[in-house]
């Protein structure tokens, strides 16, 4: 049997779209990287009962892409040779903000990709099991990690394994991406450290999603189309997008009570009471596909482990384990796998100075907040819109939320600010980069002083 030294081995906790893009940023440091995944993975590209969510419609952002492309050289061509369908965000995807035009479609030079989430999960992992240092570990339950007799470091992963047996794996960098975060909960407990404090939004959205088949003579002019909601006085949304077997993934959300339904008349009948019509024309004709499923999402919440000194040397928390943001904005994958190329250049860079990883988690939380303050903005501000939302809100959160209203007519009209808005959405650009100075006086044709356009830190 192969005995690797700790030091030399990382324990990757869940193999979904953190994990394996986490385990590929460490495979070039490690001897071994272990990722130990409760679900039995499928060779095909079926949902799995650890991804509750998996058989909704799931959306990799352009920064999420350009992330993927970064770990995996030449990930687009990967992902569009599996099937994904490539898209243009601003010639392929129609954008509907209530009260005004769809904006134009122009050539915005922004690529995505379409697909459902099992296809683009079995796609990275399959990129993964390339690296011959990289160990899957499928139906293993984690039971622990534990510490170091001194409390400061991890020294192992303990877990059921799915003949029932015990094992111990041991480690000098663990990295969280169990979703919850509880491994590593469990671990500052047990360690006698404090736990993170937390930002939270309560949102109480729920969801339902359906797949149809559009016949040939009925298909929609676009590849993608999200209608966004009326806020404050109607939650409804809706997004729907071309499948890679051809079909159409269509999901309506709505918050509190308005409930989207399960029953196909009545779905039909929310999505008629959408802002605008395209999404309900586009599908009264359409044969449902299967069962319309539902998701509750009750809050967004955003641990703050990086405001805990001297964080336990060779733990990293990530993806949702760190930041689990509000769904129907499409942050959360794209956000874990811009983490991940922050973990890969810290762990480059200090493998190249002492190769001790001692300021690896410490570090790494640090440096990934820029990404998560930005995607916590782009979701906070409108969520807070919301009488019903739970959470602080900002002193001036209706002129912020006005200040977004004109961002969106200005991308009616003018090109650039259609681009920047879109590269904000996606994660290529900071949300700071919508309330520089420059962008506020050309899209309100101010002249005079300006004021400040709170964010949600």
């Amino acid at each position: 049997m192969l005995r690797i030294s700790p030091a030399k081995r990382a324990v990757v906790i869940g193999a979904g779209i953190s994990g394996l893009a986490a385990a590929q940023a460490l495979a070039d440091h490690f001897e071994q990287v272990v990722v130990l995944e409760r679900d039995e993975l499928p060779f095909r590209a079926t949902p799995r009962p650890g991804v509750p969510q998996g058989r909704h419609p799931h959306v990799l952002l352009s920064g999420g892409l350009s992330a993927l492309c970064d770990l995996f050289p030449d990930f687009a061509s990967t992902i569009a040779q599996a099937g994904a369908h490539a898209a243009d965000c601003g010639l392929h995807l129609r954008f509907e903000v209530p009260g005004q035009e769809a904006l134009p479609r122009r050539d915005l030079g922004m690529a995505f990709f379409m697909m459902t989430r099992p296809l683009l999960e079995l796609t990275v992992r399959q990129c993964v099991q390339e690296r011959k240092n990289v160990v899957f570990r499928s139906g293993c339950r984690v039971v622990d990690i534990a510490a170091t007799p001194d409390g400061d470091s991890v020294a192992s992963v303990s877990f059921m394994t799915r003949e029932g047996e015990l094992e111990v794996a041991p480690a000098h960098v663990v990295v969280d991406a169990s979703g919850r975060g509880v491994p590593t909960l469990n671990f500052l407990k047990s360690a006698g450290r404090p736990v993170p404090e937390e930002t939270v939004i309560g949102v109480d959205l729920g969801y339902s999603s359906a797949v149809y088949d559009i016949p040939a003579e009925s298909q929609p002019d676009f590849k993608a189309l999200a209608t966004m909601p009326n806020a404050p006085e109607c939650s409804r949304s809706g997004l729907m997008q071309l499948r890679e077997d051809g079909y159409w993934s269509v999901v309506l959300g709505g918050r509190g009570i308005d409930f989207p339904p399960a029953d196909s008349k009545a779905f039909l009948a929310f999505a008629s009471g959408l802002e605008t019509p395209t999404l309900y024309h586009a599908i009264q004709g359409a044969t449902l596909r299967g069962e319309i499923i539902q998701y509750g999402f009750p809050e967004s919440r955003r641990r703050h482990f990086e405001r805990i000194g001297d964080f336990p040397r060779g733990l990293i928390p990530i993806g949702d384990s760190v930041c689990r943001f509000n769904p129907v904005y499409a942050q959360g994958m794209s956000v874990a796998v811009q983490e991940a190329v922050v973990l890969r250049n810290l762990v480059t860079r200090q493998a190249t100075q002492d190769g001790t990883f001692a300021t690896l988690g410490q570090e790494f939380l640090c440096a990934i907040q820029p990404l998560i303050r930005s995607a916590w903005a782009l979701s906070a501000l409108p969520d807070l819109a919301y009488p019903h939302a739970r959470g602080e809100r900002p002193a001036d959160l209706e002129k912020a939320l006005e200040h977004q209203a004109v961002l969106n007519r200005a991308a009616c009209r003018d090109p650039d600010a259609h681009k920047l808005l879109f590269e904000v959405l996606h994660l290529i650009k900071p949300v700071s980069a919508l309330h520089s100075r420059d962008v506020i006086r050309k899209v309100t044709g101010s002249r005079g002083p300006m004021l400040e356009v709170p964010l949600v830190a």
